[in-house]
């Protein structure tokens, strides 16, 4: 067998023949694209806002240099409110349009799953520094009573405004690993942005405000433009034309949801996805009279439910082989399945702010989760994944617990999807 290490070579610091490779011509712009349908909007009506990206003809966009932004006004006379994590609280639904008008990606309850990523992913410092000054997040540890008093985000006094800018990273479309050729459509994607009720997204002063609700103004998707020069478009434009189109691989996230009972003691919840590259799930309970109560974090306080084990049955097969244990005193197990599902599990770079007593206490931070791709660590493959689309496998979440109240479980599939945008102009998505 061959053995690399046998080679010589020189260290990279000597390799002077080895020099970056030098970059086609092309040019940056940085454009605002509005609203088509009104300039202002609330979470009571016209609550739905639609933003189409009609850039110019042979132009691309790099979308992860790109972001939401928006001047979000308290509506209430009498009360103060504060985000529930940070400004993407106010999005409930995030939806991603085809030129034909169909969906390329759908992800509901988006302000739940943000907050959930926000608590495990991102670090204190980066709270406390970036995501305190562009979107308005809470800089504190989460707090296993989530108040109005223990909210850390700025207060938007009554009658007041803020503004928040929100790099859309969840969603697969926006987050892709490539420019997206968006001027080489038939027609324009457009981001469909569904608000979330005031009572649900934002904590209050007190459990009874005084007209609640808010105004968003000024909400524009900030983009990069690429534009390349005639040469490279009339190339790209042969190439896609000789092959029927390129495809863009990324990753998004489909949202279930199942019912708990109060005092239900086993899980038994079907998850009716169907993708065929699984990369992870994720769980979050969240007792169902929290969701609207108005003065605590209801998006970000989640619910242990006395969890003791769980696994995925798919099909006849069990993921993993023996249930993963947890108690109220110890969810290391848990936990480690949980960084696992992010892939992370050795990463000391990772940030987070859940602690093990916020983590273990039966109201605060709880979640749970399962990695369930075969390369899970390698980035250069994609469709690793558990498939369960081909043969149509019932996936379902078994387990044990006392419910101590009507909950709310959200399943977040994280799986594999690609963009294929055709020659005749067209853009196709695959899960």
């Amino acid at each position: 067998m061959y053995n690399k290490y046998n080679k010589m070579a020189n260290p990279s610091g000597v390799q002077y023949s080895t020099v970056l490779n030098r970059a086609t011509p092309a040019i940056k712009q940085t454009r605002k694209f509005s609203a088509n349908n009104g300039a202002t909007f609330t979470d009571s009506t016209n609550n739905i806002i639609r933003i189409p990206l009609a850039v110019g003809s042979f132009q691309f966009v790099d979308t992860r240099a790109s972001y939401l932004s928006f001047t979000i006004t308290n509506n209430s006379t009498a009360q103060d409110a504060k985000f529930d994590t940070n400004g993407n609280c106010v999005i409930q639904r995030l939806r991603i349009e085809s030129p034909d008008g169909s969906t390329l990606e759908d992800i509901t309850d988006w302000n739940v799953l943000n907050a959930f990523l926000h608590d495990y992913t991102q670090g204190l410092d980066n709270a406390a520094t970036i995501g305190g000054m562009i979107e308005g997040q809470g800089t504190a540890i989460p707090n296993t009573t989530k108040s109005y008093a223990n909210n850390s985000c700025v207060a938007i006094g009554e009658g007041a405004s803020i503004s928040v800018c929100l790099p859309l990273a969840p969603c697969g479309v926006l987050n892709a690993n490539r420019y997206l050729p968006l001027g080489f459509l038939r027609s324009n994607l457009v981001i469909e942005i569904h608000l979330a009720p005031a009572v649900t997204c934002l904590n209050w002063e007190t459990a009874t405000p005084a007209s609640p609700g808010y105004t968003l103004s000024n909400v524009n998707y900030v983009a990069d433009i690429i534009s390349f020069s005639s040469q490279f478009n009339q190339n790209y434009e042969q190439m896609i034309s000789n092959i029927g189109g390129v495809q863009i691989s990324t990753q998004t996230y489909s949202n279930y949801i199942t019912n708990i009972a109060n005092a239900q003691s086993a899980l038994a919840e079907l998850i009716p996805a169907r993708q065929k590259s699984i990369k992870s799930i994720f769980f979050i309970m969240r007792h169902t009279a929290d969701i609207s109560t108005k003065n605590i974090d209801s998006l970000s306080t989640r619910q242990r439910n006395a969890l003791t084990a769980f696994q995925l049955k798919v099909g006849g097969a069990l993921f993993p082989a023996s249930q993963v244990q947890g108690s109220s005193t110890n969810s290391s197990e848990m936990g480690a399945e949980l960084y696992k599902a992010f892939a992370r599990l050795a990463d000391t770079s990772l940030g987070g702010k859940v602690t093990r007593a916020n983590y273990l206490t039966a109201e605060g931070s709880f979640a749970f989760g399962l990695d369930l791709e075969a390369f899970a660590n390698d980035s250069s493959v994609i469709e690793s994944g558990l498939n369960v689309g081909s043969q149509g496998l019932p996936v379902e979440l078994i387990g044990n617990l006392t419910a101590d109240g009507a909950s709310q479980l959200n399943s977040y599939v994280l799986s594999d999807m690609i963009l294929t945008f055709t020659s005749d102009g067209g853009v196709i998505s695959s899960l």
